[in-house]
């Protein structure tokens, strides 16, 4: 979310949850008691919009000033292999 703030204006709301997970597991042999098992796991929910969401809400975040942004390529990974590329750095089979 942080990376998509800083190529676009986005609003952001962020949310915290955990969620009750109960595993039941029956017994295979005849006389043995049903087990169960409570755990508890969190989860983080974040909405990004470019319309204004609601900024009374405690996790609103407003869209970064326009000085903050980084427009360009949001895939880094393009660019690490196209500089990377002919750099001398490697094997090239001579010798």
């Amino acid at each position: 979310a942080e990376i998509l703030k800083r190529k676009a204006q986005f609003h952001q709301i962020t949310s915290l949850s955990s969620v009750e997970i109960v595993d039941i597991y029956d017994p295979i042999e005849e006389g043995l008691d049903r087990v169960e098992s409570k755990r508890y796991v969190s989860c983080i929910n974040i909405v990004l919009s470019r319309s204004p969401l609601d900024t009374t809400d405690i996790g609103y975040q407003p869209p970064l000033p326009l000085e903050e942004m980084q427009p360009g390529d949001t895939r880094p990974g393009r660019e690490v292999a196209s500089s990377s590329a002919g750099s001398g750095g490697g094997d090239d089979g001579a010798g």
